[in-house]
């Protein structure tokens, strides 16, 4: 390849095609391919500006420049898998096929010629530069293994780098809307126009790949900040009613992570791929995590999230089975106010169900519901929760005069629910920490977990960091 460097490309047409789609301000700054950067004699690459190994079993397996050739070679599957590409290698012939985004090339190991799409080609001008075989790796005419997938290869000499800009193996997938979106089969770069989307992407350890995130304002605190420093320098696009999409264009995602709202179709018609989830009704939290593991390629990550996630509810429930249905406790959770509650289709109602109780609204429908302070007097719940941003305190409930004749008031059980990232009763992994905190408060004398060593090995598997133990302390409290 070095010797190379002044011959014509043929990908700039492939890559206006994809440009001419979106609307003229996205056109200077989304450029909807991968963008690998390799270094000769480096183990590393670097695919759309986050470093991979080029090969994660064998650190040995690097790009070279053949002496007899001057030709610089890569490892082709590393590269083309990297990219959502098909590799496929048949030993009887030494023949690697590999297939990205409509192209097929076919390659044997000491062969001058190969097949692009069918036809007969040389691999190079010079017919002695062929594919060979390194490491049990084949290693491929960086050059060539671009152009011939539809791409471009430049060659630095002053740092020995090879540039190859790859077209993106698209594929279709529905997400948890019904929406059918296109995305890449590799996903690298992700954006959140969501709170929630974010923490997921905590859940399946992708964090380190945001390149858009909406945190909110609640979470911008004092644990967020600590769990992960760079969230100040990952830029905001709004939320999934307000999305800013210029800001989303410039950051070139492969993934647009939301909830359904107004700006969704705005960002499907500026040609980004945004894919909407939903978590708050039974099961779909779990499901969302495991969606997006399958989505950006971290499944094992996901699995262990939700793995974790599932036997904490299946020993809460294993524990609430025991009690009769009839000594249930009926559970009031306040919302941003004391006269304020959840209705029966709203994710804070599935948790008391999950934690052992009774939801005395669960009959009512829709969230930021306006009671009366008679209307729960007529409730009369056994225990009284309010999350983390009621404006109410626990005494100031406690001293409600309209109140006193609940039996919750009369018990002294009125509970803050703690908050941490986020308040635990948001449909975010943290709500499982609000389960299990809320059964204990529910059902003191069954739950035999320890809280604090809940805490402490939640935020250790789902955030990979330690919470200090003055904090573990007020959370278990």
């Amino acid at each position: 390849m070095p010797n190379h460097s002044h011959r014509a490309v043929c990908a700039v047409l492939v890559i206006a095609v994809f440009l001419s789609f979106l609307p003229s301000s996205a056109q200077a700054a989304y450029r909807p391919v991968y963008s690998v950067v390799l270094t000769i004699g480096s183990p590393s690459m670097v695919v759309n500006e986050f470093t991979f190994p080029v090969d994660p079993g064998d650190s040995r397996v690097t790009p070279v420049v053949d002496p007899a050739w001057d030709s610089a070679l890569v490892p082709v599957r590393c590269i083309v898998e990297q990219t959502g590409g098909d590799v496929t290698w048949a030993g009887t012939t030494k023949t690697v096929t590999v297939s990205l985004a409509g192209r097929r090339v076919e390659m044997t190991v000491g062969s001058p010629r190969a097949r692009v799409d069918g036809r007969q080609v040389w691999i190079d001008s010079d017919h002695r530069v062929v594919p060979t075989i390194s490491c049990g790796r084949t290693m491929a005419p960086a050059r060539f293994v671009a152009e011939s997938l539809g791409g471009m290869a430049l060659w630095r000499a002053s740092d020995r780098t090879i540039t190859l800009t790859l077209p993106k193996q698209m594929i279709s997938v529905m997400d948890m809307c019904g929406h059918t979106v296109t995305v890449p089969r590799r996903v690298i770069r992700i954006a959140t126009v969501s709170s929630v989307a974010t923490q997921l992407v905590f859940a399946i350890a992708a964090q380190d790949r945001l390149v858009v995130a909406t945190f909110g304002p609640s979470v911008k605190g004092k644990a967020m900040g600590l769990i992960y420093p760079r969230m100040k320098d990952v830029p905001s696009a709004g939320d999934q009613n307000a999305a800013n999409i210029e800001t989303l264009l410039a950051a070139r995602p492969d993934v647009v992570l939301t909830e359904d709202g107004a700006a969704f179709d705005r960002m499907i018609a500026a040609g980004l791929p945004a894919y909407a989830f939903s978590a708050e009704k039974q099961g779909e939290l779990a499901d969302a995590i495991k969606r997006l593991g399958s989505l950006t390629g971290h499944v094992a990550e996901a699995g262990s999230t939700v793995a974790l996630l599932s036997a904490k509810m299946s020993g809460i429930r294993e524990a609430v089975d025991t009690v009769p249905d009839s000594m249930l406790p009926r559970v009031y959770m306040a919302g941003s106010g004391i006269l304020k509650t959840f209705g029966g289709d709203f994710f804070q109602t599935l948790m008391v169900r999950a934690a052992g109780g009774v939801s005395v609204s669960e009959q009512l429908s829709g969230g930021k519901i306006d009671v009366s302070p008679e209307q729960i007097l007529v409730w009369n719940p056994d225990v009284i929760i309010l999350t983390s941003y009621t404006r109410d305190s626990v005494q100031d409930v406690l001293n409600n005069p309209k109140l006193q004749n609940v039996a919750a008031i009369r018990e002294k059980r009125v509970y803050l629910m703690p908050k941490y990232v986020v308040s635990w009763d948001m449909p975010v992994p943290e709500s499982f920490l609000g389960t299990m905190w809320l059964a204990k408060k529910l059902h003191p004398d069954i739950m035999r977990f320890d809280m604090a060593e809940e805490i402490r090995r939640f935020y250790r598997q789902v955030y990979d960091f330690t919470v200090p133990e003055a904090d573990v302390d007020v959370l278990a409290s």
